[in-house]
């Protein structure tokens, strides 16, 4: 409670008390300064909710084939609440098989429908072993002729030089024989001519040895270009294949791919279907959707005493089996077997009644004194003799406007302590006192004793008969008593009544 707000209510009630009475000096009252504790608490309003709740939402779009629960039934975490059913997810799923059947025959397809690379490389090699040896041959052949022919020009000349030689020497003889004159010696005999050494013999040989040049350059150029085309042929057929591998490889990483696609979609398909089962995320009671709302306060007003768990909540539904409610299922009813539930539509709700919090809101002046883990009392409306025990667990960060304008600010309480023969019900009104101090054994005033001056408090001490104005500071302030340090004494006497009339050095009567 604010202090300034209790200050100004006292002070009215003073004026309005002199007022009434007519007298010229108002009566005053008085009480003495003590040593003893204060608390300091913050009012504010609340309504009781359950420790959890969580609404459950369809995944998926369907029918409702199962309802498994009704309306007060204890669920564990896990247990089946609904199963749907949905011809259009089947289909799916069938779709999403028949592609990777299809992907993966289409990867065997590719595969037989590779490039026969030997097809491609057989009639060149048949060339190269038909056609390039028997010219080869005829070209060894050529060579061997030519070489032949030189053998035998080189032997015609050999031959022919020593015909001349054997004439010559003949004539030589014949010579010297009939020399009457002696003119023999006078002559010069390696003048004589040498006969076929300079004649067709040697052209012949001349021939021969350009044809056999020319066979063998012939031969040497087509056996070097035979090598080359062969270097070539097998070059290109290395390509070939790298090509052919690259092309299959790439073609597999394709068909590859198409066929994990295909079959994570069905695997993602195939997930969907689990989603048609409707399990329970918390432990708690189930309460049905109703009206296409979710998440609402239900009405559990026949689940009985729960007393801080589910409780007994069986034959809540009469004699009917889990699933079978009451009513005719319309748009303000809630499901039931053959309803039609579109993705995301809350089917039902889970309350965790093993304990209970209080949601209360928090004037903005006030809500700056409070903190996670101060106590507070809750007394709820239903139960006004009876006081719950609790702590707060969290201020929310958003507040919301109330009527007059002003901020209110979310604060959650969590219950620790319920008193014996109160039954916690969810949307249960209540008020509570969060206590945000606590001072023990500081001087202590009643509260209408305080007055603002400028932006401190002060209070009037009697003293000799004169009223003292003291300068105080604020410790905590409780319902009647505020907790203060400043220049007072126990047993000393303070104006509780009138104090807004009181000046300091005034002299007065207590």
């Amino acid at each position: 409670m604010a202090p300034s707000r209790i200050l100004t209510t006292a002070a009215l009630c003073a004026v309005l008390a002199a007022a009434c009475t007519g007298d010229d000096e108002p009566e005053l009252g008085f009480a003495e300064v003590d040593r003893a504790e204060v608390v300091e608490t913050v009012a504010a309003a609340a309504v009781l909710e359950p420790r959890e709740r969580v609404t459950v939402s369809a995944q998926v779009g369907g029918e409702v084939a199962e309802l498994l629960v009704g309306d007060g039934d204890v669920v564990e975490a896990g247990d089946e609440l609904v199963r749907l059913s949905s011809e259009s997810l089947d289909q799916q799923v069938e779709q999403a098989e028949t592609a990777v059947e299809t992907a993966e025959e289409l990867g065997s397809v590719d595969a037989a429908a590779a490039p026969d690379l030997g097809a491609v490389i057989a009639p060149f090699q048949r060339q190269f072993d038909t056609v390039l040896p028997e010219l080869v041959g005829a070209l060894d052949e050529q060579v061997a002729a030519a070489e032949s022919a030189l053998e035998t020009a080189i032997l015609q000349v050999v031959e022919a030089s020593e015909a001349a030689d054997e004439l010559r020497a003949e004539v030589v003889v014949a010579l010297e024989e009939r020399d009457v004159l002696g003119l023999v010696d006078e002559l010069d005999l390696d003048e004589l001519p040498e006969g076929p050494r300079s004649g067709a013999a040697l052209d012949a040989l001349s021939e021969a040895q350009e044809a056999t040049e020319r066979a063998r350059g012939q031969l040497a150029v087509t056996r070097s270009e035979f090598r080359q085309a062969s270097e070539e042929l097998a070059a290109a057929e290395r390509q070939l294949e790298e090509q052919a591998g690259a092309s299959q490889q790439a073609q597999a990483a394709a068909v590859a791919g198409q066929v994990e696609q295909a079959e994570r979609a069905l695997e993602i398909t195939r997930a969907r279907l689990d989603d048609l089962v409707i399990e329970a995320p918390i432990d708690g009671v189930v309460e049905l959707v109703r009206g296409g709302g979710g998440g609402g306060v239900p009405d559990l007003g026949d689940l009985g005493g729960l007393d801080g768990d589910a409780g007994d909540v069986e034959g809540l539904l009469g004699d009917g089996a889990p699933g079978e409610l009451l009513g005719d299922g319309g748009d303000d009813g809630p499901i039931r077997v053959g309803s039609t539930v579109g993705v995301g539509q809350p089917l039902l709700t889970i309350f965790d009644l093993s304990g209970f919090a209080a949601a209360a809101e928090v004037d903005e002046i006030d809500v700056v004194d409070v903190e996670p883990g101060q106590p507070v009392e809750i007394v709820l409306d239903a139960f006004p003799g009876e006081t719950l025990v609790g702590e707060v667990e969290r201020i929310g960060l958003a507040p919301r406007s109330d009527a007059a304008g002003g901020a209110l600010y979310p604060v959650g309480i969590e219950v620790i302590e319920v008193p014996d023969g109160v039954e916690p019900r969810v949307g249960l009104t209540a008020a509570t006192e969060i206590e945000v101090a606590r001072v023990d054994g500081e001087l202590v005033v009643p509260t209408s004793a305080l007055l603002r001056r400028g932006e401190g408090e002060v209070v009037h001490v009697v003293r000799d008969g004169v009223a003292v104005e003291e300068p105080v500071t604020l410790l905590a302030i409780g319902d009647e008593d505020a907790a203060v340090d400043g220049d007072l004494e126990p047993g000393e006497t303070v104006i509780t009544t009138g104090v807004e009339l009181v000046s300091d050095g005034d002299e007065v009567e207590g």
